[in-house]
């Protein structure tokens, strides 16, 4: 071997011995250059659906000021991998199935250095559950409608009935009010026909009112009563079906009554337990809450009061609405949460009953528009809530 063959080698070697010196210490290959800090993105508080990945980033700083994309260098954590699990390549996929405990922090380790800002995520299931807006109702909010089959037209205005003030007041999506109707005593359930009359259970002359809208360049909406006729016994829920027929839960007989578009009684039927809130599909079966044995009661569209199915919705069931796809909206008013079925199943549940913001929260009414959106009257705090589909 040449003098100038070994020089060579042992300059090639001390190159080696170096450049895995700087490695060693964070450096990024440059004399005496070392990794400060490392950050990931996304780094905000994020939702994800139960089943949905996402991925994540991770960038490293050096002392000379250069950045480095080291995502495939650091160490990946889930701090919760029952709600979420993470590849080394920084994939998050989102538990299919969500539980107790549906929230996770995702960081990243390299060389001794974790980000000062780490990615908080909370798993959702499918369906409705993220709060989009919410609006002061003045006084107290029971009912509330839009229009709830895909067949059904509607302007998108939202429908409330203010038990407080005998009022029946009317909402565009974004929260303001339009309009403001008198009930003549205290009203209670509301649901919309395909032609956007209103129905209004009047609790107190025991009354189911009929208004209609009509909208001009001079006085903008207006609501006129066209239509009144007696219930018998303790109206409290009211729905509507494709064909006009209107449904009405009897609370003291313990009745589910059927009239037709011009208030004649058509059917009846003995419920077990006592009905609070009634909805009806676009198939015509229609759907009961029972308050006293905490049971959501389906019935045949026969009129004859066939139950074909019920199931448990834990807590005092009041409200109830049903969507274009089936999905089934239970108000549980004991444990303050709104409880979503899918053909007998329990698909999802929010608020948790754990978050701060909703401990004097007090669902009673609710109702869902043709794109899915869900509105829940706040009896305590006089608001509607919106929730938008995840």
């Amino acid at each position: 071997m040449t003098g100038r063959l070994l020089r060579c080698l042992i300059a090639l070697l001390a190159s080696v011995l170096m450049f895995l010196l700087f490695s060693g210490c964070g450096g990024s290959g440059g004399s005496g250059v070392i990794l400060e800090s490392i950050t990931i993105s996304p780094n905000q508080e994020l939702k994800l659906t139960a089943g949905d990945t996402l991925q994540f980033n991770a960038t490293g700083t050096y002392s000379n000021g250069t950045t480095g994309d080291v995502t495939s260098s650091v160490t990946w954590n889930s701090s919760n991998t029952t709600a979420a699990t993470i590849t080394t390549a920084g994939l998050v996929t989102a538990s299919a199935s969500v539980g107790t405990s549906p929230t996770t922090t995702i960081t990243a380790t390299y060389k001794g250095i974790s980000p000062t800002s780490p990615a908080y995520l909370t798993v959702v299931a499918p369906g409705v559950s993220t709060q989009s807006n919410e609006w002061s109702t003045t006084g107290s909010p029971t009912g509330v409608a839009v229009a709830s089959f895909s067949n059904f037209t509607s302007s998108g205005n939202v429908y409330v009935t203010d038990a407080t003030n005998n009022l029946l007041r009317v909402y565009d999506a974004a929260g303001v009010q339009l309009a403001s109707v008198s009930t003549t005593g205290e009203p209670h359930g509301v649901a919309i026909d395909s032609g956007n009359n209103l129905y209004v259970i009047d609790i107190t002359n025991l009354q189911l009112r009929k208004y209609s809208f009509t909208v001009s360049a001079t006085s903008g909406l207006t609501g006129t009563q066209i239509a009144s006729w007696t219930t018998t016994g303790s109206p409290s829920g009211v729905a509507v079906d494709s064909s006009g027929n209107v449904y009405v839960t009897d609370s003291i007989y313990n009745l589910v009554r059927v009239y037709n578009a011009v208030g004649t009684q058509i059917a009846s039927w003995p419920t077990t337990g006592i009905p609070s809130g009634v909805a009806v599909d676009s198939a015509g079966n229609v759907y009961v809450t029972d308050i006293t044995n905490n049971m959501l009661r389906v019935y045949s569209p026969s009129f004859t009061g066939s139950q074909t199915t019920s199931w448990s919705t834990t807590g005092s069931p009041t409200g109830v609405a049903v969507d274009a796809s089936g999905n089934v909206y239970v108000v549980d008013y004991t444990n303050k949460l709104i409880r979503e079925f899918s053909s007998g199943n329990q698909i999802n549940s929010w608020p948790p009953v754990t978050d701060p913001l909703y401990q004097m929260y007090e669902p009673y009414g609710v109702a869902v528009d043709v794109q899915g959106n869900v509105y829940v009257t706040d009896l305590t705090n006089n608001f509607v809530r919106t929730y938008a589909v995840e």
